[in-house]
């Protein structure tokens, strides 16, 4: 086989295009408390798997960390990066983001796998907490697509949709 090679490159970001544009690298529910926008767009983690499992990489590359490993398995500790939003808080994470929220509108993404996998894949926040959350800021729509579920094994579910709740505040 071939060797080829391998190269990270830098995006070409063109400044006067984006001036307005921010970036943050902070816990949503406390930078939601400092900012206000016109349009709130969250996709949180939908189940217990934690995004920090399949994205540390990325991360170490892009903040040049080199944290110490650990057993043949070679892992660092990331529990400062996982996610509250796949816990048992995810609910009470959610309700305190969507209330703090300073916005016109919020766009939720979340998909429909309440009760669907096994424990581990089962959606963190329900549909009636979802709607009841949201609709204390405003009417709730819901916009729809099938959407072939993400899945390591073998198992079929079917009747999947990726949903965005809509409301304007």
């Amino acid at each position: 086989m071939k060797e080829r090679k391998f190269e990270l490159l830098l995006p070409q970001i063109n400044r006067q295009n984006n001036k307005e544009n921010e970036i943050y690298k902070l816990d949503a529910n406390e930078l939601i408390k400092r900012i206000s926008c016109e349009v709130l767009y969250l996709d949180p983690p939908y189940n217990s798997r934690q995004y920090s499992d399949s994205y540390h990489l990325l991360e170490n590359l892009a903040l040049w960390s080199k944290p110490q490993v650990f057993g043949v398995a070679k892992k660092f500790d990331r529990s400062k990066i996982k996610s509250g939003y796949s816990g048992v808080n995810a609910t009470k994470l959610f309700a305190d983001l969507v209330q703090n929220a300073k916005c016109k509108f919020i766009l939720f993404s979340y998909n429909n796998m309440a009760n669907k996998g096994n424990h581990r894949s089962n959606a963190k926040i329900s549909d009636e907490d979802i709607v009841r959350i949201l609709g204390a800021r405003g009417k709730v729509k819901i916009f729809e697509q099938k959407h072939r579920g993400f899945n390591v094994g073998n198992t079929r579910r079917d009747n999947n949709f990726e949903r965005v709740f809509f409301v304007k505040i």
